[in-house]
């Protein structure tokens, strides 16, 4: 079987249907700056509403963490 050589990607086999080729080929350099951008979004928004809903509880746990470093010393 031969291998046909491509500057993007791994090199594939030369008889393999151009469908299954396309599909190897890396994806587009824009691409992924927009999941890392999703992600980061969507991480944001997740911490955002994690703080919203239990940031009372939060403060209050950090609060106790304190007060009981502050009597041990």
């Amino acid at each position: 079987m031969s291998w046909l050589r491509s500057t993007e990607g791994p090199p594939r086999p030369a008889a393999m249907p151009a469908a299954i080729a396309t599909a190897c080929l890396p994806a587009a350099a824009g691409q992924g700056i927009v999941e890392y951008g999703l992600i980061l979004s969507l991480s944001a928004l997740f911490a955002l509403v994690v703080l919203v809903f239990f940031g009372g509880t939060l403060s209050a746990v950090l609060q106790a963490v304190g007060n009981a470093i502050d009597a041990a010393t």
